[in-house]
């Protein structure tokens, strides 16, 4: 008999560990629980903030479209930029070439080579140093 109340003793001192510990991890979760809350109504955003902060939204959402619509603006100037720094580079390249081919075209010995395969020979180089004539300046 001993042995079967030592029994149920130990099963009722296992019975209240258990709902102790039961009723701990219920107040620990309703703890929890309670500080989300807490927390939650800390930082809760209801219609009335909305509100009053619907010029912020829409001063925010303007600058962020102004942002993007500028950038990209920005960005086409500085390809076409591009492009007409290279075109510029094309034109400078394509002007010095033709001014040397000019230069050589329009030297003396290169007339004088012409003149001479065409035939022409009624222009013919000096024999006499030329004169300066000097004007006094005004």
């Amino acid at each position: 008999m001993k042995e079967n109340e030592k029994e149920k003793e130990t099963l009722d001192v296992e019975k209240k560990v258990v709902r102790r510990r039961s009723r701990q991890a219920e107040t620990d979760d309703e703890l929890a629980l309670r500080q989300l809350r807490d927390a939650w109504r800390q930082i809760s955003i209801d219609g009335q903030w909305f509100k009053r902060q619907i010029w912020l939204f829409v001063v925010i959402v303007a600058g962020i479209i102004v942002y993007i619509t500028n950038r990209y603006g920005a960005q086409q100037e500085i390809i076409e930029e591009q492009t007409l720094r290279e075109e510029l580079q094309d034109w400078k390249f394509k002007s010095l070439t033709r001014n040397s081919e000019l230069t050589f075209c329009t030297r003396q010995s290169q007339i004088e080579l012409r003149l001479k395969s065409l035939g022409d020979s009624t222009i013919r180089v000096s024999n006499k140093a030329p004169y300066h004539i000097f004007t006094p300046n005004k």
